[in-house]
């Protein structure tokens, strides 16, 4: 097993890294709240989620959620729909554009960010990491 400070290591570049795009990438998140935007995330995981559960998923209380999940849902970014298990939220039209937007602007980053440093972080390591990410998520 490797030494506890190499997973560290991991977490704190992984964070840095998340950090540094969301903060480059804010503007395309069209106005929304840091609160809009969690609610946006979680519906977005494809995860069967209702008013109730989304509090829940994102530990906000009622009152709070209430006026940022109206917003979205008047906007069209969710929708909710009805099927067998009951009401649940997904990312409505303009939702799905947003994040395609978001998307771009990601990986636009990330480019310019590989190709800005020295040396460049080349095809080689970038498909190295995902393996590892990808294993790492397909066993969590």
């Amino acid at each position: 097993m490797s030494d506890p400070s190499t997973h560290e290591e991991l977490i704190a570049s992984m964070a840095t890294v998340f950090d540094l795009m969301d903060a480059a990438t804010l503007d395309a998140w069209a106005g929304l709240t840091g609160l809009q935007i969690q609610l946006l995330r979680v519906v977005a995981t494809g995860m069967h989620v209702d008013r109730q559960s989304l509090s829940m998923w994102t530990r906000t209380s009622r009152a709070a959620l209430v006026p940022s999940l109206a917003a979205l849902l008047q906007r069209r970014i969710l929708a909710e729909e009805t099927d067998d298990r009951g009401a649940h939220l997904v990312v409505g039209p303009v939702g799905r554009q947003l994040l395609e937007t978001v998307l771009r602007a990601r990986i636009d980053w990330i480019r310019g960010a590989c190709a800005a440093v020295q040396p460049p972080v080349d095809e080689g390591e970038l498909r190295h990491a995902i393996g590892a990410l990808q294993r790492i998520a397909e066993g969590a």
